[in-house]
């Protein structure tokens, strides 16, 4: 799947993106953002999971976008998360227009680690502590994203069945 639209919720500032790729609190002493590119928390519309929501994601962006923005982005990784009542999967992506990690054998890890990713996770939704549980590759979350949109086609009668 090469691009898919992302309807943004919220964006925060983060250090992933800066030099190693590593995550902090993403804040310097003065409560800036350190440097790192913001992440944005959203999802992918016309799509169902199996418990009949839309697509959740996480967006590397080059800025910062408001609530109700729609970006472009290329699904690179899954985050199989918990937040010990129930698990939950979150596709990384990275925005336009970030360089193509097709050559990349992992791209979610080329930019930071699952956990850096769950450490933005959890300041995107304060109050829930997420663990990651896996971590799938370009390939699930390109499987992901298509199965979701197929059962959002077939519910809505779109899709022969």
């Amino acid at each position: 799947m090469p691009r898919i639209a992302v309807e943004v919720e919220s964006t925060i500032g983060s250090s992933i993106g800066k030099h190693s790729g590593a995550e902090s609190d993403g804040r310097d002493a003065t409560g800036r953002a350190a440097g790192g590119r913001p992440v944005g928390e959203g999802y992918v519309a016309d799509t169902l999971d199996t418990d009949g929501r839309p697509v959740r994601t996480m967006v590397l962006m080059q800025e910062p976008a408001r609530p109700g923005d729609e970006v472009t982005a290329r699904p690179v990784a899954v985050l199989h998360l918990s937040d010990g009542r129930r698990d939950l999967d979150e596709v990384v992506c990275v925005a336009e227009p970030f360089d193509d990690p097709a050559g990349t054998a992992d791209p979610g890890r080329r930019y930071a680690e699952p956990a850096a990713w769950a450490a933005v996770l959890g300041r995107l939704s304060p109050g829930t502590a997420y663990r990651v549980t896996g971590f799938g590759g370009r390939e699930e979350a390109d499987r992901l994203v298509a199965d979701a949109q197929h059962s959002y086609l077939r519910l809505t009668g779109c899709l022969e069945q």
